[in-house]
């Protein structure tokens, strides 16, 4: 670098540097000027705490010194700015001088506050605001302080509420709402209640929580509700105070199961011996509940394939007998096994039941040892049958009578 270039340099830096130092200085000057016109300092600014509850009040104690020029307009504010920055709410305008104490009870509820976030942080913040020489209102933040907004949590707890409700009978059960946090039951709350089942409205009513949080319903499975699964849903009308405010709980409806016990039942038969059965057929309702009169269909399989099929009937008191003859069965000799078949069709409130039953049906076959025996005997009485038979023979052979030739004949006179 040339000499020439080194001093035109320094004296570009001396220019910028001097330049810096007037605007300091005018600066200076005008504040000072301004400080003449106008006095404004906080001496208390304070919440009663720093995180609140969207059902909570913000207490703000406020109190500071103001003095300024007649000629000026001044005047002294307290604003609120949500996390947007935007203003949600804001205190009268203070023009008197002195010294000045205030107190405000803010509802945050009533703040034009988005509530749709848990929570909330906002500003609080202390402003003068200053009409110099006639030009526009400049305003000038003394002080800002930050404070945060949260929902509450609420828990909802249902009471008698079962797994499963059979078809035909009433749920009676008690939902209780109260504050996470705290533990306090929710009162005076209006709750909006309906069922759904396959997107379909089955049951709709508002209500309002007593004073222990508590509100009780009666629902008819037959009215009420429907077959399968649905849908039971509370929602709170109040988004402003509480994170959740919809609860849902699943309500199975399902027709009662039928049971069968086996009174009488011989697997291994003979072939003489009749097929008995005896049967109990009942169902649950708190106690056991026989169920009378019902329609069985029996079907019986030889080898997979169906030889008959009849209906038979229980008894009034639950019980199904079956007596058959093994002789009138059309089953193979060869496959002696079989199977029979009890099929309850179900009906509007109770589920369907199927009983298979397998039987055997004994046959007279012999052991390898009675068999051996057979084999001995038989030999032996084709043994003698043949001695016998030989010796027969030998027996007419010998009284056949013999005839002599005509010349040995001798007659004897």
């Amino acid at each position: 670098m040339s000499f020439y270039k080194f001093i035109k340099k320094n004296s570009v830096n001396q220019k910028k540097k001097s330049i810096i130092i007037i605007f300091l200085f005018l600066s200076i000057a005008f504040l000072a000027e301004s400080s003449k016109s106008l006095i404004c300092e906080i001496i208390y600014f304070q919440t009663d705490k720093d995180s609140y509850y969207a059902e909570e009040s913000i207490q703000l104690e406020v109190s500071w010194t103001f003095d300024f020029v007649e000629e000026d307009n001044p005047f002294f504010q307290i604003r609120i700015f949500d996390n947007y920055d935007s203003l949600i709410w804001n205190s009268s305008e203070f023009r008197e001088k002195g010294l000045i104490e205030k107190n405000w009870t803010i509802i945050i509820e009533n703040l034009d506050l988005n509530f749709n976030n848990n929570s909330n942080t906002i500003s609080i913040k202390a402003i003068v605001f200053n009409e110099i020489n006639g030009g526009p209102m400049t305003p000038l933040i003394l002080q800002t302080k930050f404070i945060t907004i949260n929902k509450r949590n609420l828990c909802c707890e249902l009471s008698n509420f079962p797994d499963k409700v059979i078809l035909g009978n009433n749920l009676s059960l008690e939902a209780q709402f109260y504050v996470e946090e705290t533990n306090v039951s929710l009162s005076g709350e209006d709750i909006h209640i309906k069922i759904l089942s396959n997107n379909s409205k089955m049951f709709e009513i508002n209500s309002t929580l007593n004073n222990h949080g508590l509100i009780t319903l009666n629902l008819s499975s037959l009215n009420d509700m429907a077959l399968g699964i649905n849908i039971l849903i509370f929602n709170i009308s109040n988004l402003v105070i509480y994170n959740q405010t919809t609860f849902t709980f699943e309500i199975l409806v399902e027709k009662a199961s039928v049971f069968v016990d086996i009174l009488k039942y011989e697997e291994k038969l003979g072939w003489s011996e009749n097929l008995e059965l005896e049967l109990f057929f009942y169902c649950f309702d708190e106690f056991i509940k026989p169920l009378k009169n019902k329609t069985v269909k029996i079907l019986i399989y030889d080898n997979y394939n169906m030889n008959h099929q009849f209906y038979l009937h229980t008894d009034d008191s639950g019980f199904l007998k079956i007596n058959l003859s093994t002789s009138t069965l059309d089953i193979d000799y060869i496959n002696t096994v079989f199977f029979l078949d009890l099929i309850f069709n179900g009906s509007e409130f109770l589920k369907e039941k199927k009983l298979i039953l397998k039987f055997e049906i004994l046959t007279a076959e012999l052991s390898n040892n009675y068999s051996f025996i057979s084999f001995i005997i038989i030999s032996v009485i084709i043994f003698l049958s043949v001695l016998v038979l030989s010796n027969y023979i030998y027996q007419m052979k010998k009284r056949k009578p013999k005839f002599k030739k005509i010349n040995e004949i001798c007659f004897k006179f």
